[in-house]
């Protein structure tokens, strides 16, 4: 049984399961902003010494309160400001309760003597390590003003408005082109008039007129010109290629403005802070590179660009550090994480050194950890002492929900109460082609009577449509799904045969159906896995929630929110 399928509350399940579901995801080094490391407000009143909960001998003070959720909120300012509320810290309290009174009844049962606890908890303990140990370096980077004005004096023009001019243009193809209009333009004609009578540019319904411009933003040789021209003078015609000679004047000029220190100081800040960060982190997993002899083989690793793998490249070394080999496979498993149809941008370029490097750096840092796990142990107690806490509910949860299950006979009842919501309207199933041109679909339709097995092969040359990649099968559909015209043959049509050139707003198709089915109600044997999957959570729940109440009646639970 998995715990992340239990739905009983989004902040129960991340305190149980944040490090524990996926243990090397939470390896990955997280930069935290600086805002994040300011010190967390304590409660808003009362004493540290206020009783707020009793689990049987265990009294939740004030300040083991604080202590809890202030962990919590270093996660992120979100979760922070959930759990600053009034809600979000009742809500709090009522959740701290329960995994003190889970570890407890853990406890009892022995499950922190067992081996399987054992291993799991090292396990969970590394990547949390590996992260605690990255927050302490890089929470140890400070700013002074001095280096934040710095940057801003030497940068200034980043936090510079430029000058930017109302400018007008008019494009000729030709340098004689563009010099009668220059000679009409200096004897008194209308400058709007002649760009929208003569010019061959974009601008030229608009009379000429781009707007406020900067310079920057300009052509340097028109820039030169603009930066020289008095206000509403026209240039001499500027050469920007053998066919595009333009003429421009400005009428306005706004002048550039430079943003005060004080309001972009903070995001200095914020952007200085990250990239040190940035360069700690990467100087950081260099150390540990040349700690553990660590070698990459970029011409092996190439391969993962590929669709499929064979098994030889599967299981090619791509690097390796101190005695470990790191193969293709694992590399992949990362991978797979990431959708199907975005890995080749992934990949592209520089992305695929930049995902081995990710890939590297989690495995150096959890390899660190497990060289030196009892010397980060002691350095971090409190995050020891939290995965193992957080371990000990799993197990608990694990032997009290593990045997839950959904008989088929349940099953069957619910399939029985809730015909109606098994209903399947009629579908259809077909291939297709798509052309351009009916006389390009009227050739293919001669050559598929020939020889109808070729349909597939067919669709993969010939096809626009993207259903191509698969010989043009379009699967199952139901009615409504396709454009009148469509649908309507593959209604009518044959079973098997091909039908067309069908026309539509998107070209001309073949069409083969290849089954219709009509309504009914799905069979029970096509939704006995969907409804176990519905009915388990639920039974779940019950248990859980019987499970907790007994729990509370053991522990003589105690609650005393007027204190929060």
């Amino acid at each position: 049984m998995k715990l992340e399928h239990q739905r009983f509350g989004a902040l129960f399940v991340f305190l149980i399961c944040s490090f524990l579901c996926s243990p090397n995801c939470s390896a990955q080094p997280v930069m935290p902003n600086a805002q994040d490391m300011l010190p967390l407000p304590s409660s808003v009143k009362g004493s540290p010494k206020d009783l707020l909960a009793e689990v049987s001998d265990i009294k939740i003070t004030r300040e083991l309160y604080d202590q809890e959720i202030n962990a919590f909120k270093e996660v992120s300012p979100q979760v922070a400001a959930q759990l600053s509320s009034p809600e979000g810290r009742r809500e709090f309290l009522r959740q701290l309760v329960e995994v003190i009174m889970f570890q407890k009844k853990a406890e009892m049962e022995g499950l922190d003597k067992t081996d399987n606890y054992k291993k799991e908890s090292r396990e969970a303990s590394k990547s949390v390590l590996a992260m605690e140990r990255m927050r302490k370096m890089l929470g140890q980077i400070t700013l002074d003003e001095a280096s934040v004005k710095k940057y801003y004096d030497d940068n200034i023009k980043l936090f510079s408005e430029p000058d930017q001019y109302h400018l007008f243009q008019i494009s000729t193809d030709t340098k004689e082109k563009a010099d009668a209009l220059y000679k009409d333009l200096n004897s008194g004609k209308s400058f709007i008039e002649i760009a929208k009578a003569s010019s061959t540019d974009e601008m030229k319904n608009n009379g000429g007129d781009r707007g406020f411009v900067a310079l920057d933003n300009l052509d340097v040789k028109v820039a030169k010109a603009i930066s020289s021209l008095e206000k509403d003078k026209v240039s001499e015609p500027i050469s920007l290629s053998d066919k595009v000679f333009i003429i421009v004047k400005y009428t306005d000029k706004k002048n550039g403005t430079v943003k005060p220190f004080d309001t972009v100081s903070s995001q200095i800040r914020r952007d200085l802070a990250s990239e040190k960060q940035i360069e700690t982190f990467k100087a950081n997993i260099e150390q540990l590179k040349k700690l553990y002899n660590f070698k990459s083989y970029d011409d092996v690793a190439s391969c993962i660009r590929k669709e499929k793998l064979t098994e030889a490249e599967l299981n090619s070394v791509v690097a390796e550090y101190d005695g470990i080999k790191v193969k293709v496979s694992e590399i992949y498993e990362d991978l797979e994480q990431i959708p199907a149809f975005i890995r080749p941008q992934v990949l592209e370029g520089d992305g695929l050194k930049d995902f081995l490097d990710q890939h590297y750096a989690k495995d150096l840092s959890l390899h660190d950890v497990e060289k030196n796990f009892d010397n980060y142990s002691k350095e971090f107690p409190r995050a020891v002492a939290e995965v193992s806490r957080r371990t000990l509910v799993k197990m608990l949860f694990d032997k009290v929900l593990s045997p839950i299950t959904v008989k088929d006979e349940e099953i069957k009842d619910f399939y029985n109460k809730n015909l109606a919501s098994f209903a399947a309207p009629a579908q259809m199933h077909a291939h297709h082609i798509l052309v351009k041109e009916e006389d390009k679909a009227k050739s293919l339709l001669a050559d598929l009577q020939k020889d109808p097995k070729k349909f597939e092969e067919v669709a993969k040359a010939s096809s626009i449509c993207p259903s191509s990649q698969q010989g043009g099968d379009l699967g199952d559909f139901s009615e409504g799904q396709m454009v009148p015209e469509f649908e309507k043959a593959c209604k009518e049509g044959e079973i098997g045969k091909v039908v067309g050139p069908v026309k539509t707003q998107f070209g001309y198709h073949l069409i083969r159906v290849d089954s219709r089915t009509p309504a009914g109600t799905r069979k029970f044997e096509d939704v006995q896995e969907d409804i176990r999957s519905q009915l388990l959570p639920q039974k779940q729940k019950e248990a859980f929630d019987a499970y907790v109440a007994a729990l509370r009646n053991e522990f003589k639970v105690k609650v005393y929110q007027e204190n929060l």
